[in-house]
């Protein structure tokens, strides 16, 4: 076929419902191909014709960086644990500039009494 075919209203509106509905699908091209018996050959050409192919490369690179983006920090036991240790330090510190008993300061910021008791007394005896 020629460039005609590109110009056929019917194909053109056949293949851009098909190309939207690959982009909203999140499958590669080759998987929705084959979902749909497309030939992939006929789907790249149409891609080509109705989208701007470097628009999309710049879409797909944003969406990954997104999805990396939004992964959890994997933390190793050892921050973990330093960043516990910090944080209940900080509380601990504060608790103690602020003149607060240990039931006000962790009502006033949600917080286990018993687990600020717990942290002041390690922290205390210097065992953390």
């Amino acid at each position: 076929m020629g460039r005609k075919q590109y110009e056929n209203r019917a194909r053109r509106t056949w293949w851009s419902v098909h190309i939207e509905a690959w982009r909203k699908s999140g499958l590669s091209r080759r998987s929705y191909c084959r979902q749909h018996r497309l030939d992939q050959g006929s789907f790249a050409r149409w891609l080509s014709v109705l989208v701007d192919v470097e628009a999309l490369k710049v879409q797909a690179e944003l969406k990954r960086e997104q999805r990396r983006l939004q992964r959890p920090l994997k933390l190793s036991s050892d921050a973990r644990s330093r960043a516990v240790q910090a944080f209940w330090a900080m509380h601990v510190e504060a608790m103690t500039s602020s003149g607060r008993s240990v039931r006000a300061y962790a009502k006033a910021h949600g917080l286990s009494r018993f687990a600020l008791q717990r942290w002041r007394d390690l922290i205390n005896t210097n065992e953390v």
